[in-house]
């Protein structure tokens, strides 16, 4: 078997890669949510520092809420560890110290995104020219998950790399959908109800899933179907279950792996009894939250296994 270490960097090499993908793609769709909305409403510019779970550590180093300040602190404070360029820093660490087991395109590209960031994070402040980084850095990617896919031999390190893929793909999904809880609250304002298509239309939008959505739902974007669509659709490689469920695939060449595999099966199994009546769609936020801690698990599982056997606890 490889190296522990080995495995450790290209897992965490395909978490940081998923992970700015995601974000890249969530902020760009949400600013062009904000500029499709009224200025007074329920979802603003610090809803993204809701979503990344970042409240303390935004107030730590900001006294205000603007854009500038939100666009910084998530692509380009280097002191914030879950901002955009730290997690660019860290991809292209993991990538220089696997060289031996990656395909060489791979680097090429991981550091052409790398200097790419580099030239233009300056210009962050022009909502034009950050949009277009952000389409940019989405775009390179998924072409270095091409190179991953096209490129490279199925094997252990392969393994990691979309065990990691699919546990970071969950979780950001989780987060994204975690704003369905001021879609579905009780309280929503009369111009929330009133852009509600609109707002359920940029989740699916963050997620890439609108026309995957209406090519199976033709009759209009209720939170229902959408939420059940998003969490229990098999077919859709975005969804939680599909993640869930390619995580265990995954997970299962690996050698024994039955512990992290038993916590993966629950979790699956929770995702796919999940019915959006009334009662559910109001406990979305908790929910999402309390898979957040169960991918936290696996994820521990994963490193004492893998990783770190001889400091697992028994």
């Amino acid at each position: 078997m490889m190296l522990s270490r080995v495995g450790e960097r290209v897992f965490w090499l395909a978490r940081y890669l998923e992970r700015i993908e995601n974000t890249a793609r969530l902020i760009n769709v949400h600013t062009s949510l904000l500029m499709d909305l009224p200025e007074h409403r329920e979802i603003n510019w610090y809803t993204l520092v809701t979503i990344f779970d970042a409240k303390n550590d935004y107030f730590d180093r900001h006294d205000r809420v603007n854009e500038y300040d939100i666009m910084h602190f998530l692509l380009a404070d280097c002191s914030y560890s879950g901002a955009l360029v730290n997690a660019l820093l860290a991809l292209r660490e993991n990538a220089r110290t696997s060289l031996d087991i990656l395909p060489e395109t791979l680097w090429e590209q991981v550091n052409e995104l790398h200097l790419l960031v580099k030239e233009e994070m300056s210009s962050i402040g022009n909502r034009r020219r950050r949009q277009n980084l952000l389409l940019s850095i989405v775009e390179r990617c998924l072409g270095i998950w091409g190179i991953i896919a096209n490129h490279m031999s199925r094997n252990y390190a392969y393994d990691f790399l979309l065990a990691g893929k699919y546990l970071e793909r969950a979780d950001m999904t989780s987060r994204i959908l975690e704003m369905t809880s001021i879609l579905v609250a009780d309280k929503e304002s009369e111009i929330t109800k009133q852009y509600e298509s609109i707002l359920w239309g940029t989740l699916l939008r963050a997620l890439s899933a609108q026309q995957m959505f209406t090519q199976h739902h033709a009759t209009g974007l209720k939170a229902d179907k959408v939420l059940t669509f998003l969490i229990t659709d098999s077919r859709f490689p975005r969804s939680l279950s599909f993640a869930i469920s390619a995580l265990g695939k995954y997970l299962t060449y690996l050698p024994n792996p039955d512990n992290v595999l038993a916590l993966q099966a629950a979790l699956l199994e929770r995702l796919q009894a999940y019915e959006a009546d009334s009662s559910m769609l109001a406990m979305t936020h908790q929910q999402m939250d309390k898979l957040q801690h169960s991918l936290n698990a696996v994820n521990h599982a994963i490193a004492n296994q893998w990783f770190y056997p001889d400091f697992a606890t028994t």
